[in-house]
């Protein structure tokens, strides 16, 4: 995968080694289990991805059952996955024979400064009290379309379909996991570098724009977008959920009880 491409998917995986969150290494096998899924059609979705200075790519979304591979159409290349019974995400290296695995952490444990705060209003997160979140909502022929500002500056926009209900929502735990490691590689940023709008979409409302359905169409504030293209039904090819048994292993933000639990994932042949 090109760095620049890949940084679409989980831009945090490249500045993940500098995260001041605990480290386990392993060198082993690895591989995610899927199984019970006799039967099941798997999900694939296309979008046409950009961002600025970069070309247009097509990437793939291929969900079957709780599991979620993102990659650029390559069975043999590198690509995300996305276990939601685990609640991680992994990163499949393999020109550096490596799987990086982002546990998903509270915000309150990992990052104190955007965490629940003390006060009657249970999980209420500090916010910085001039930053004014705003979202609105109208019909655009049979679909939704959805704007969120933080203040005057518009942070996103998407149009949803009411479709592929389980796969949007999928999507959206996919983003909602990874809001504990994008708001502690925000606060690790100089003050002068930090986008508001970052903030907001990448942890306060992660997920936001697959809360609606599956979206036709996403345009960030910093240029990047998401075009949908198309999707259809295949048969179930559980072996592109597995993860390579040769790899290195490198799990981030797991806690020392966490760890072993994600050392070995699920069997692909025993559920």
């Amino acid at each position: 995968m090109k760095p620049a491409v890949l940084a679409w998917f989980v831009w945090f995986v490249a500045v993940a080694p500098v995260l001041a969150a605990p480290v386990f290494e392993k060198s082993g096998a690895l591989q995610l289990k899927l199984s019970g899924f006799l039967g099941q059609r798997m999900t694939e979705i296309l979008y046409a991805d950009s961002e600025p200075e970069q070309s247009r790519m097509t990437s793939r979304i291929l969900i079957l059952g709780d599991r979620m591979r993102m990659d650029f159409g390559q069975d043999d290349q590198g690509f995300v996955l996305f276990d939601r019974a685990a609640r991680t995400v992994w990163h499949v290296s393999p020109q550096d024979q490596k799987v990086t695995g982002i546990v998903a952490g509270e915000l309150g444990s990992l990052v104190p400064e955007l965490g629940p705060k003390p006060g009657p209003k249970h999980g209420q997160k500090s916010w910085p009290k001039d930053w004014v979140l705003s979202q609105d909502e109208m019909p655009s022929e049979q679909n939704l379309l959805t704007r969120l500002r933080l203040n005057e500056t518009l942070c996103v926009e998407f149009k949803s379909a009411p479709m592929l209900a389980w796969q949007a929502q999928l999507l959206a735990e996919f983003r909602q996991t990874l809001a504990a490691n994008q708001a502690r590689l925000w606060l690790a940023l100089p003050e002068t570098e930090r986008q508001p709008c970052a903030l907001a979409v990448d942890v306060e409302r992660a997920g936001i724009e697959y809360r609606r359905g599956l979206p036709l169409a996403i345009r960030y504030w910093d240029g990047r977008s998401r075009v949908y293209l198309a999707h259809q039904y295949l048969p179930p090819r559980p072996e592109l959920f597995d993860l390579p048994k040769q790899f290195r292993q490198v799990l981030i933000g797991a806690t020392d009880q966490a760890k072993e639990s994600r050392r070995q994932p699920r069997s692909s042949q025993a559920r």
